[in-house]
């Protein structure tokens, strides 16, 4: 745990900073700060969904807007056999919101069409409002799935850009309509999915607090068209009763039968 804590520091800029120069007490604080935030969120994933993977996945254009935060596809062994949770891992960090966004992004790939290098240019942005009492942007963000597949790490990739880069608040959103419908994301060179994101229900895991303050889990639910829009006449939370209800709960389960037919 400690070694994969000091490899994430290594690419923070005010970690750097203060390992390069003589870093006087109120930098180390800070950068121990985040360290215990790290190490809790860390300790609440692994007590309440299973063990971390060594390797976090990271986004190439959010190496410096977010060089603390990435992805993880965890296999979730205390949930259940056979589901995975694929999820944020740094939106409640202590250095977000972000400060910066990445412009002129481009990706260069490999003969055989992998990403090589990423490029652009770093731009200053203001800070979006930040909630008294949350952790970073109050929430980290996750599907789950009784499947190992990519599909669910486009939808997160999506809310990452969604909320560091375009300051969405999709927290805000969520308790403000009682959860939040999208339509049509893309999630595959030819698949589009439409999702409902809600608070995690009980007996799932539902959050929990941080040093630097309230971390809430939102879950994103795989939805067919059908639901979408009974959604928009009857209301979002009264979608997620009858998933509950239904037994499908907060787990995704693409070309499933609707459940408001």
């Amino acid at each position: 745990m400690k070694n994969k804590i000091k490899k994430l520091l290594q690419i923070i800029p005010w970690a750097v900073t203060s390992m390069s120069t003589n870093a006087n007490a109120e930098d180390i604080s800070e950068e121990q700060f985040w360290q215990n935030v790290y190490e809790a969120r860390e300790s609440f994933y692994e007590s309440s969904f299973g063990m971390l993977p060594d390797d976090i996945l990271k986004m190439g254009n959010m190496n410096v807007v977010w060089p603390g935060g990435g992805l993880y596809v965890i296999p979730a062994n205390k949930l259940g056999e056979d589901i995975w949770v694929y999820t944020t891992f740094g939106l409640s960090n202590s250095d977000m919101p972000a400060s910066a966004t990445m412009t002129d992004y481009e990706i260069t790939t490999d003969d055989q069409g992998r990403p090589s290098r990423y490029s652009g240019k770093l731009k200053a942005k203001e800070r979006a409002i930040k909630v008294n009492g949350d952790a970073g942007y109050g929430y980290e963000i996750m599907v789950l799935a009784k499947e190992n597949s990519d599909w669910p790490l486009w939808f997160i990739q999506w809310a990452v850009n969604a909320e560091i880069t375009h300051d969405a608040g999709i927290l805000n959103r969520v308790e403000t309509y009682n959860g939040l419908t999208v339509q049509e994301i893309q999630v595959g060179e030819s698949e589009n999915v439409n999702v409902l994101i809600t608070k995690s229900q009980n007996p799932l895991p539902t959050g929990t607090l941080l040093p630097n303050g309230e971390m809430a889990i939102l879950i994103a639910s795989v939805i067919t068209d059908e639901e979408m829009q009974w959604s928009i006449e009857n209301g979002r939370d009264k979608l997620l009763e009858k998933l509950i209800s239904s037994g499908f709960g907060q787990i995704s389960e693409r070309n499933r039968k609707s459940v408001v037919q």
